[in-house]
C-alpha cells in the first residue's frame, strides 16, 4: 500500500470516530434534557397561601346608630370571622339572609337608598367591585335567580327601615338595589340578626365619626365622615429593603425561582446603577432586580387557557405569589396581605390586575409610591408581578401592642392647619383651581376630602429606615399623609 493511500484511510478513520463520538455525546446531552425543560419553570417555594376570603376586605365599615351619630371602623373582625368562632361579624350575617329563592331585587335610586343608611344601619364598603356570583360564594350568601340582574357589590348594607332587607350598590354601573327576604323563611333561631352586631359595637364603646360639613358649616357641602377624636398606640419602627443589590446570593435564590432547573439558559446583565435583569430567550421572560429592593417580572401571554374569571384569577394571583417569594418579608417578617384594589383589563391587555397592600398589627401600611405587590393575570397566566415589600425585627413590632393609647391629633384641625400646603400638591397635579383667595382655597380643599384614617407610611426615600405612623387624608384623589400626633406632613402618593 503506498504511503499516500494510507494517509487517506487515517484520515477516513479519524473523521468516522470523531462522527461517532459526537453523535454520542449529543446523545447523553440531550438524552437528559427535552425541549419541554427548556421552558421556564417556576420552583415552588412552599410559602403559606393564604385564604382568599381572609384577603378580600371592605374600605372601611359604615355605622349609622341613628340621629346622624357615626363611626367609621377598619374590617377587622367586625367584618369576619372563622366559622369555628362563637363570635358576631358582618360575613356571618349575611350568610343566614334569606332563603334559596323568593328574594325580591328591586331596583332603588341614589336617593332612597342614602335615606335607608341615614336611619340605623350598617354598611360595607368596598374599593373594587366583585362579581355578584363570587361575592355570594366567597360570603356564604344564597343565591337565587333574582340575583341574576345585579352585576357586582361595591357596597352592602343593612338598615332598620326594612329589618328583612339587604341594600346594595352596583358601583361598576352605578345602580342601587333594595333585596327583600320572604318574610316567613327569613324567620327562625338562624335568622338574620344585624341589629344585635350594631348593638354589639354601640355597646363596646366607638369613635364618634360626623360628615364633614358639621363641623365646617354650610359653606362647605361635603358628606365624607371624620371623627372628632380618636386615640390611637401607633408608634414608628425601623425597616429593611427585602434586599440589597450586594445580597448576591439572596438575588439569584429568588431568581432562580422564577426560571427553576433552567436558570444557567438565563442571561443576566447588571447595568450601572446596580439593577440587574435576567432574561430567558428573546425577552418572553424578564425578572427586574431594582435597588430600592422591588422585583419586577414579565412574561409574554401565551394564550393557552380561557379566561378563569374574577374569582380564578385571584386564586392564580394568591398562589403566585406564595411561590414566588410569599406573602411575608424574604426573612419572614409577618404582615398581613389584603386586596387593596382591582383593574379589569389593565393597560387594554384581557384579564384583571390586582392590588394587594399590607397591614402591620391591623393598622394599614401605606406606601408613598407604588404598593406591596401587583399581579396581572391573563386567562390563568401571570404576565406581570411587581413586590416590593419590607423587612423589619419581629419584636419591634410585637412592643406596640403594649403601648398606652393616646390621643391622635384632631382630624378637623388638621384639615384647618394644612390646607395651603394640601392646596398646593393639588395644585401641581392639576387638581384644584388656581387662587389666592384663602378662604375659596380652605373651601375647596375641604370638599374635596373623601377620607381619612390612621395607619403606617413607607417613605419612598431610599435613605429612609424608619415607618412613621400617620394620619392618611385622601383629597380627590390623592393620598396625603401627616404625622398622626403632631399633623407635621410627611408625604403624598406620588403614582
Amino acid at each position: 500500500m503506498s504511503k499516500p493511500k494510507m494517509i487517506e484511510e487515517v484520515k477516513n478513520i479519524t473523521l468516522v470516530v470523531l462522527f461517532l463520538s459526537t453523535v454520542l455525546l449529543l446523545y447523553f446531552f440531550w438524552g437528559n434534557i427535552s425541549f419541554d425543560q427548556l421552558k421556564p419553570t417556576a420552583a415552588q417555594t412552599g410559602g403559606e397561601v393564604p385564604d382568599v376570603i381572609s384577603l378580600i376586605k371592605p374600605e372601611q365599615i359604615v355605622v349609622n346608630f341613628g340621629a346622624d351619630n357615626y363611626t367609621v371602623l377598619p374590617p377587622g373582625d367586625v367584618w369576619y370571622t372563622p366559622t369555628e368562632s362563637d363570635k358576631d361579624s358582618f360575613v356571618k350575617e349575611l350568610g343566614r339572609f334569606g332563603p334559596q329563592e323568593n328574594v325580591l331585587v328591586k331596583e332603588i335610586s341614589f336617593d332612597q337608598y342614602q335615606q335607608v343608611m341615614k336611619l340605623r344601619s350598617i354598611r360595607a364598603e368596598f374599593s373594587y367591585d366583585i362579581p355578584i356570583s363570587d361575592f355570594c360564594t366567597y360570603f356564604g350568601m344564597k343565591k337565587p335567580q333574582s340575583y341574576d340582574t345585579i352585576e357586582t357589590v361595591t357596597e352592602i348594607g343593612y338598615s332598620t327601615a326594612e329589618e328583612k332587607s339587604l341594600f346594595i350598590r352596583d358601583g361598576k354601573n352605578d345602580k342601587f338595589y333594595w333585596l327583600a327576604a320572604d318574610s316567613e323563611e327569613n324567620d327562625g333561631a338562624n335568622k338574620m340578626d344585624f341589629p344585635g352586631l350594631i348593638s354589639s359595637i354601640e355597646t363596646k364603646g366607638y369613635s364618634i365619626y360626623y360628615p364633614v360639613s358639621s363641623y365646617l358649616g354650610g359653606s362647605v357641602k361635603n358628606d365624607t365622615l371624620v371623627p372628632l377624636s380618636v386615640q390611637a398606640n401607633l408608634k414608628s419602627f425601623l425597616f429593611r429593603q427585602d434586599f440589597y443589590s450586594y445580597q448576591s446570593e439572596k438575588i439569584n435564590a429568588m431568581a432562580e425561582g422564577f426560571f427553576g432547573g433552567n436558570f444557567d439558559f438565563v442571561r443576566k446583565i447588571t447595568e450601572e446603577n446596580g439593577t440587574i435583569i435576567y432574561m430567558y430567550g428573546y425577552g418572553q421572560n424578564v425578572l427586574i432586580v431594582n435597588t430600592d429592593g422591588s422585583i419586577e417580572y414579565k412574561e409574554e401571554p401565551t394564550g393557552g387557557s380561557s379566561e378563569q374569571g374574577f374569582s380564578g384569577e385571584l386564586e392564580t394571583a394568591v398562589n403566585y405569589v406564595a411561590a414566588h417569594g410569599s406573602w411575608e418579608s424574604l426573612d419572614r417578617a409577618r404582615l398581613t396581605p389584603y386586596l387593596k384594589d382591582v383593574i379589569r383589563d389593565p393597560d387594554k391587555k384581557k384579564g384583571y390586575r390586582f392590588i394587594f397592600g399590607m397591614e402591620v398589627n391591623g393598622s394599614r401600611l401605606f406606601y408613598e409610591t407604588g404598593d406591596p405587590i401587583v399581579v396581572d393575570v391573563t386567562s390563568g397566566q401571570v404576565t406581570y408581578y411587581k413586590r416590593h415589600m419590607i423587612d423589619f425585627d419581629q419584636k419591634d413590632i410585637e412592643a406596640v401592642e403594649t403601648d398606652a393609647s393616646k390621643d391622635a391629633f384632631s382630624a378637623v384641625n388638621l384639615i384647618a392647619q394644612n390646607f395651603r400646603y394640601i392646596y398646593e400638591i393639588l395644585l401641581q397635579k392639576g387638581e384644584a383651581p388656581a387662587t389666592n383667595d384663602q378662604a375659596v382655597m380652605f373651601n375647596e380643599i375641604a370638599s374635596m376630602v373623601k377620607g381619612m384614617q390612621i395607619g403606617y407610611m413607607k417613605p419612598s426615600n431610599m435613605e429612609a429606615a424608619e415607618i412613621r405612623p400617620v394620619w392618611a387624608v385622601t383629597v380627590n384623589s390623592t393620598e396625603i399623609y401627616f404625622d398622626l400626633y403632631s399633623a407635621e406632613p410627611v408625604g403624598y402618593s406620588r403614582d
